[in-house]
């Protein structure tokens, strides 16, 4: 046997070549090795020449957030642009979990016209996302049953359809406005501000099934129910004491809405009158009330966030409440009259309550010019907050602070030491270490020394 030139071989180097895939020919005393093909499996991780699986067929489809309808009645769609959506499908996925961006495409038609078929497009999807498109009002027409379906593709390949779904256009409201009336409130004269009832009428629409009104003023938009087709619907509504305006209209089975009707009407202020005025934080303090209707038994009475009692009303109505507060800041002081037929009215009141300590002084006056260089003054300091352990203070821009005697009062010794202009401010503390708001003090530093000492009222 001849070899290739500069080739030895012998069984076992033979044998390896053979292992390696090489196929080995002799021919006319020549060895000839050639590669051959490996199968796909011999090579780990071998890529396949076409792995690519075309997106699933969406799901959920939506229409405007709402689930689609596949039979009638079908979804009825009011005057607006119209959104539809659905979740995206793909199996492919790449080494690290990654998975392909989808084209989606919406597709719009009516139902009696195939071919004004209208197509729209987004390019951000991909697996589980929920993708839509968008229809721009200008291309919908009133009263038309519409079907759409959607698809998805990747760059090498496009899925299936969806199944249809479809929707029916209604841009036109009712034609007439709804007729409103009330015994509770005429529109003549002024009426007691309490609850009343209010009657919507449609007509005789007959694609009236709805009202939607609103007192202005009030709680905002509202919506009921007529009793049927161009039907009625009555409410019940509490105006404020003054003119009002109840704004109604007729809705169709879409939402849309017929012209608007107005009501106007007045009422009478019936809350009771409150008398008094919170000034001090733990006083005691008086008001009386007086009712504005008749048959007026009690009270219910409250500070905010403190407990509601109860008083019970004279003979002509009126009562004395005692309220006190037990914190600063604004309070408001809500009072309710109640018939003996459990008909309320409440009125409030607020006040601001400030927490600022008190400052009395011996020998200066606060506003006017009083002692002398050297010549000592007392300031006592009266706390308008509860359980009060200290005082911050400053004459002018030196600060220093004094501890609180245990019925919360304060008091330092202060000796200026020149004439002119002093400003005292103080803050108290509490045990939680809150600081109370300021109080100041000012006054003028004489001369001279005063020839008697001069005690000062609150401040």
């Amino acid at each position: 046997m001849t070899l290739i030139p500069g080739t030895t071989t012998s069984a076992r180097p033979l044998r390896a070549l053979l292992a390696t895939g090489l196929s080995v020919a002799v021919a006319a005393g020549t060895l000839t090795l050639t590669a051959a093909p490996a199968a796909a499996n011999d090579v780990p991780n071998a890529p396949s020449i076409d792995d690519n699986q075309p997106p699933g067929v969406p799901t959920e489809l939506q229409t405007s957030g709402e689930p689609c309808t596949t039979a009638e009645p079908y979804q009825l769609w009011q005057n607006d642009d119209l959104t539809l959506s659905a979740v995206l499908h793909d199996p492919d996925t790449d080494e690290t979990g990654g998975t392909d961006r989808l084209t989606t495409t919406f597709a719009l038609w009516p139902v009696d016209e195939p071919a004004a078929r209208i197509e729209r497009f987004a390019n951000s999807g991909r697996d589980g996302d929920r993708e839509s498109g968008l229809f721009e009002r200008e291309v919908l027409t009133h009263d038309r049953v519409y079907a759409w379906q959607v698809r998805a593709a990747d760059s090498q390949a496009t899925g299936e359809w969806s199944a249809l779904c479809y929707l029916r256009t209604d841009f036109q409201g009712p034609e007439a406005a709804p007729v409103v009336t009330s015994s509770d409130f005429p529109v003549d004269g002024w009426h007691p501000a309490l609850p009343g009832q209010f009657t919507f009428d449609a007509s005789a629409t007959p694609d009236a099934v709805g009202f939607r009104y609103e007192l202005l003023g009030g709680d905002g938009v509202q919506v009921v129910s007529a009793d049927g087709p161009g039907g009625s619907a009555t409410v019940t509504l509490r105006p404020e004491a003054g003119p009002n305006t109840l704004v109604v209209w007729s809705l169709d089975a879409a939402g849309n809405r017929s012209p608007e009707a107005r009501y106007e009407f007045r009422a009478s202020d019936v809350a009771p009158i409150i008398t008094g005025r919170l000034t001090e934080i733990g006083v005691p303090t008086t008001f009386t009330v007086q009712p504005q209707m008749a048959g007026v038994v009690r009270y219910r009475f409250q500070l905010d966030g403190d407990p509601e009692q109860t008083v019970e009303a004279a003979a002509d109505g009126t009562a004395t409440l005692t309220v006190t507060a037990t914190r600063g800041g604004s309070r408001t002081l809500s009072v309710t009259s109640v018939t003996a037929d459990g008909v309320t009215a409440t009125a409030s009141s607020t006040f601001r309550l400030s927490t600022a300590p008190k400052i009395t002084a011996t020998v200066y006056q606060q506003g006017v010019t009083s002692g002398g260089p050297g010549v000592p003054g007392v300031f006592t300091f009266t706390p308008r907050q509860p359980d009060v352990v200290s005082y911050r203070y400053s004459f002018n821009t030196v600060t220093s602070t004094v501890a609180a005697a245990a019925d919360g009062t304060g008091s330092v010794t202060w000796t200026p030491t020149k004439a002119g202009l002093t400003m005292l401010t103080v803050w108290s503390i509490d045990s939680n270490g809150t600081q109370s708001d300021s109080a100041s003090f000012t006054f003028f530093v004489g001369n001279q020394p005063p020839s008697s000492p001069t005690q000062t009222g609150d401040r």
